[in-house]
């Protein structure tokens, strides 16, 4: 029983042998290698496959405006309202100055409901992450309790949880409310 092991094995191991001699002597792709390409023509490798190359200022700036855009639905409405008011303004000069003034006023509001808001989070003993969402959506820190329950749940901070009060507020991204209340 023995011989037919060791042949076996010393076959695999041949075979391992030959197999790695062939990968590095005949390793000769078509496509050079990152270190081969000059920024320029990575680049256009990389647009022609579909995708989009930005730079770290243009993807610091989209982060911001994403961040800031929280509620694209009711920017869109207020788009369309405001598309509709323009309209309307054409057909109607003397009422030009008084929908200016209602639309400042309707702007004044929106910048006071998307200013910042500050909440103290009491977490109590065996309160579970689903709560904790809930509580801080009630009090318009996050938009959707949901969505950050799973964000705890994925990046495994709901066992980290830490009771007690934690300042936090509503400019705030996930990640920083989540190590606010883990630490």
């Amino acid at each position: 029983m023995k011989q037919p092991i060791r042949a076996f094995a010393i076959g695999l191991f041949t075979a391992g042998f030959i197999i790695l001699i062939v990968f590095f002597f005949t390793n000769q792709s078509d496509t050079p290698s990152a270190e081969e390409l000059a920024t320029e023509e990575m680049i256009d490798a990389i647009e022609n496959e579909g995708y989009r190359v930005i730079t770290e200022t243009e993807y610091i700036t989209m982060s911001v405006n994403k961040e800031n855009n929280s509620h694209p639905k009711e920017e869109d409405k207020n788009e369309s309202d405001k598309n509709k008011d323009e309209e309307e303004d054409k057909t109607n000069d003397d009422t030009s100055d008084q929908k200016e003034d209602e639309e400042s006023e309707e702007e004044d509001e929106e910048s006071e409901v998307s200013s910042e808001r500050t909440y103290t989070l009491e977490i109590e003993s065996g309160m579970p992450s689903s709560e904790i969402g809930t509580i801080l959506e009630e009090n318009n820190i996050i938009d959707d309790g949901n969505e950050f329950t799973q964000y705890l749940e994925e990046e495994e901070y709901t066992l980290l949880v830490q009771i007690g009060e934690h300042e936090v507020s509503s400019d705030m991204s996930f990640y920083e409310i989540a190590e606010t209340i883990t630490n």
